[in-house]
């Protein structure tokens, strides 16, 4: 009968030394990850809240990845603007020079070569390519959207948009058709001072001066309207950035050990693994000669 009850002692001894050591290798394990809930039996009040945590931040991750490509893209439209502004600008300064009766044909001739190469340089600006992607073509950013003479656009209307948090877009571009074209033609504009500057008819030059005005402040509404949108996207980078941190914030009380807490358990289950082990092993050397 003795032997019968420390085999049964010994068996229970074996079970409670392999629990203790898996809560003791748990416990070690939480100390080197720092992480409290790695599964959803650890503690099954939190899972929800942990993965909706995640979730969240996976999210606000994108939508601050999406506003910084779509400033990346309006910068970058922002840069040929510019440009485009200084040829504008200074087709508007020659028109002011050309309303001069004083001036030569040689000087209108001058004058007249000079906006035909910004002619040219409008043109090429207006089909500005960015990574191989027209960035005044619309949505459709592959095809060329400017040819012809007179220019006529053939890109698209539409503007990509992008999300930029829950049920909100933003566009990412500027399309050529509302820059160049809408309401006032660019190259229209143009063509219609190098007719008068090339004829030498400053009264028809100086007809040309308040449509080069509209033009030119055409080009700086847009400029704005691309400037305001960049501001917009600063505030929602901001806020998504605000939200994780807050939202990191609570996933780490959800989910991150308290590593005193941890040390403390650590210690009662290696005394308490230690001492089993103690006792298993005396529990095993006993055999039937022990009691004969």
């Amino acid at each position: 009968m003795t032997i019968v009850r420390d085999s049964s002692s010994y068996r229970v001894l074996q079970y409670n030394l392999s629990k203790n050591t898996t809560k003791l290798n748990e416990l070690y394990i939480k100390t080197s990850t720092g992480i409290e809930v790695a599964k959803a039996s650890d503690n099954p009040s939190s899972v929800q809240k942990i993965i909706g945590c995640r979730s969240s931040i996976v999210a606000g991750e994108r939508y601050i990845e999406n506003c910084r490509s779509a400033q990346d893209n309006l910068s970058s439209s922002e840069t040929y603007i510019d440009s485009i502004l200084d040829v504008m600008e200074r087709a508007k300064e020659i028109g002011i020079s050309a309303a001069n009766d004083s001036l030569s044909q040689s000087d209108f001739n001058t004058y007249t070569d000079e906006l035909s190469r910004m002619q040219d340089a409008l043109l090429d600006l207006a089909n500005t390519q960015v990574s191989g992607k027209y960035i005044f073509a619309g949505y459709d950013d592959t095809s060329q959207p400017f040819s012809g003479s007179p220019v006529t656009y053939n890109g698209t209307t539409d503007h990509q948009m992008i999300t930029v948090s829950p049920g909100s877009t933003v566009a990412g571009n500027i399309t050529g058709e509302e820059l160049f074209m809408n309401p006032t033609d660019l190259f229209a504009t143009l063509d219609n001072l190098i007719t008068a500057v090339s004829a030498g008819d400053t009264a028809l030059v100086s007809s040309q001066l308040d449509q080069l005005e509209v033009a030119a402040e055409q080009v700086r509404s847009r400029q704005s309207e691309l400037g305001n949108a960049s501001a917009r996207l600063d505030d929602l980078i901001t806020m998504h950035s605000n939200s994780n941190l807050l939202l990191t914030e609570t996933l780490s009380t959800e989910e991150d050990a308290d590593l005193t807490e941890l040390l403390s358990e650590i210690s009662k289950y290696e005394l308490s693994v230690e001492a089993t082990m103690q006792v298993t092993g005396r529990v095993s050397a006993l055999n039937l000669f022990d009691y004969l």
